[in-house]
């Protein structure tokens, strides 16, 4: 009877050891925001600094749905804007790192001087993050918007998950 005793609460207290360890893994769902910034090339040979900020949903540890609006380009008059909706995927090489793909379309609208063009668009793109604590990741990565002349961006960023 002793035996079965020792065996019952060593079982007990292995389940609520591993319960414990369980809640305090990260969370791999939920809402996060973030900011980017960017050297965006519009195609002429010129680039110019840009910014963007972003909203998404993790689904899992994979993938994520995300919308950004940014305004990639404003220099010489020509004003360069996206409002973008992708898939992210991801692909844990590490605990902390991931390698990104971007995939989806945006809303592009370039003005310049003496008219504009609106047009939707796919875009796509690579990169890296590197999550320095349950919240808080850091990102590289190129992305580009399919438009007539190809919109080439390399930003970096940070996002916060809640």
């Amino acid at each position: 009877m002793n035996k079965k005793w020792l065996v019952s609460m060593l079982g007990a207290a292995a389940m609520a050891v591993s319960a414990g360890a369980f809640a305090q893994a990260p969370a791999d769902t939920g809402f996060y925001i973030g900011a980017e910034i960017s050297n965006t090339d519009v195609g002429s040979g010129d680039d110019d600094v840009g910014f963007k900020l972003l909203g998404g949903y993790r689904f899992n540890r994979y993938v994520a749905a995300e919308l950004g609006y940014g305004l990639l380009y404003d220099k010489g008059g020509v004003e360069v804007k996206a409002l973008e909706a992708v898939a992210v995927g991801m692909f844990p090489i590490a605990n902390q790192f991931s390698v990104l793909g971007k995939l989806g379309v945006a809303n592009v609208d370039v003005k310049v001087p003496g008219g504009s063009d609106d047009k939707t668009e796919i875009t796509w793109g690579v990169g890296v993050q590197y999550d320095l604590n349950r919240n808080l990741g850091v990102r590289l990565l190129w992305q580009r918007y399919e438009t007539d002349e190809a919109i080439d961006l390399l930003a970096a960023g940070v996002t916060y998950r809640f």
